[in-house]
């Protein structure tokens, strides 16, 4: 009760700064949107997840200024403190001229969308011909929106990102095919469990590996979960039957799904430690040889095929991700995006200094610029062979220079093919676009319940913790429909109720 007092409080708090900041007009940033000699300079605030922050005389920042005439001045947050920095910068009214967004549903930002914070950027995107290729799918926009309007840049993702990776050598030992319906798989994690795969005459090994998820009011407590669940033709996250919104969990498509999990628990096909696992040791097991299975993006084939390579360079890493289910092929959808970027209107003064940040962000984007991207700089990062096609020369600059600065494009390339780029990177660019067909999006995912904001994250681990429960046998299927009982009395109906008006509401507009 005291916890969810302090979050009333604090969204109130936030709601009068936000406020507040337009009338203060952001003064520590005020003015540094000028374009003094031709040259657009501006702030920004952005995220890095390398061990250190991007330097200034990073080559690719200073491509960016070079071929945009424009001066960066980028203030980079460590990315696990960074949603904090963003709270402390709205309430402080400190804020930059671009502002990137990283967790898009929090009830601070929110608020500060509803109060008039930020630029509504979505009317303007269709006059930039790059914006206006990467950054307007209708699904996409429909997630990202609040009550309807547009506030952000998105930095557009694959939809259809997630599948199964998995070691072809120990399916080639094991004379076996890829599985293609859902009694395939299993016999596939079982033999990979049970029969020697890697042929070294021990028993050492399991089929799937898997590991928590603990990441706040969308997580189902696995990280691997929701691909199955998608498979026995589960909802992502919630489903609307007969004009009513319900949750997956209480779905029996959802309870097939953990029936399958927990067998594979119970004969021990599976790491007995899942619960406990972080994504760091789930991965590592995979790279030392002991799992031969994992739930996770497609793209996993090319970073941890590399990270395979180096442990035995004899393994054979592939990914598929179209199972027959019950209602057919399904894989679920991400929201297809990676947070946003917002334009406050305390800093960023008029509809024309607006347009020429939104100039910034389609140059950037433009068919060299993501040549860039993709590639680096041309004897930095790239050589060019004899066909005229580059190859990444200098694995280490790359990952320095080049990786971390992808927080700044709206785009990330992930559906691009490229020459030079492989077979197996090739293939997954080529399965994400296929799987958008079957992709099976949030039908609430652009809707904002009160009750979600306040509880969402609290009465989600209820079901987190009772899933996990039921997989490891603590709880049988009364015991799980208890949990869920409890999920609706503490708040649980009323966001059932919230979302079912909500997508009322929608459907009539």
């Amino acid at each position: 009760m005291k916890q969810l007092s302090y979050k009333v409080f604090l969204m109130s708090l936030l709601t009068i700064l936000a406020v507040a900041s337009l009338s203060a007009c952001g003064s520590n940033q005020e003015g540094k949107g000028s374009q003094a000699g031709g040259k657009l300079s501006f702030t920004m605030m952005n995220q890095y997840s390398s061990t250190e922050p991007p330097k200034a005389d990073n080559p690719i920042i200073k491509k960016i200024e070079e071929y945009t005439n424009t001066k960066l001045n980028i203030t980079w947050v460590p990315a696990s403190a960074y949603n904090d920095k963003i709270n402390v910068s709205i309430a402080s009214n400190d804020l930059p001229q671009v502002l990137m967004i990283a967790d898009t549903k929090s009830s601070s930002i929110i608020n500060a969308e509803r109060s008039g914070m930020f630029w509504e950027i979505g009317p303007y995107l269709k006059d930039y011909p790059n914006l206006s290729k990467y950054n307007t799918n209708e699904q996409v926009l429909n997630n990202i929106s609040v009550d309807g309007k547009v506030y952000g840049l998105y930095r557009a993702r694959a939809l259809a990102r997630q599948g199964i990776t998995f070691r072809q050598d120990w399916l080639d030992n094991l004379g076996l095919q890829q599985p293609k319906t859902i009694d395939e798989l299993y016999n596939v994690i079982r033999a990979f469990a049970l029969d020697d795969p890697d042929k070294n005459g021990k028993d050492d090994t399991f089929g799937l590996v898997e590991a928590e998820d603990s990441g706040g009011a969308g997580s189902t407590g696995l990280l691997g979960f929701q691909t199955i669940a998608s498979f026995f033709g589960a909802p992502n996250q919630w489903d609307i039957q007969d004009g009513k919104a319900v949750p997956e969990f209480m779905t029996e498509e959802n309870m097939e799904a953990m029936k399958f999990y927990r067998k594979l628990y119970e004969e021990k096909l599976i790491n007995q430690d899942f619960a406990a696992t972080k994504i760091s040791k789930q991965q590592e097991q995979f790279f030392q040889g002991k799992a031969g299975m994992l739930f996770t993006t497609l793209d996993f084939v090319i970073t941890g095929g590399n990270e395979l390579k180096k442990a035995n360079p004899d393994a054979k890493i592939d990914i598929f991700s179209r199972i027959e289910g019950p209602k057919g092929e399904r894989v679920f959808a991400t929201t297809g995006y990676n947070g946003m970027f917002v334009f406050p209107k305390a800093t960023v003064k008029s509809e024309a200094e607006l347009k020429q940040l939104l100039g910034f962000f389609d140059k950037i984007v433009d068919d060299e610029m993501m040549y860039t991207w993709t590639w680096g700089i041309e004897g930095v990062h790239y050589t060019k062979g004899e066909d005229g096609e580059p190859t990444i020369s200098d694995q280490t600059a790359y990952a320095n220079e080049v990786s971390p600065l992808k927080q700044l494009p709206t785009y990330d390339g992930s559906l691009m093919i490229w020459k030079g780029k492989g077979e197996a990177d090739n293939k997954f660019r080529t399965m994400m676009k296929d799987n958008e067909a079957i992709a099976i999006s949030n039908p609430v995912e652009p809707l904002i319940s009160q009750t979600a904001v306040e509880k969402g994250t609290e009465l989600n681990k209820i079901i987190a913790d009772a899933r996990v429960k039921f997989i490891m046998g603590t709880l049988d299927e009364d015991g799980f429909n208890k949990e869920v009982k409890k999920w609706r009395s503490q708040g649980g109906d009323q966001m059932i109720q919230d979302y079912t008006e909500l997508y009322a509401k929608q459907a009539e507009k």
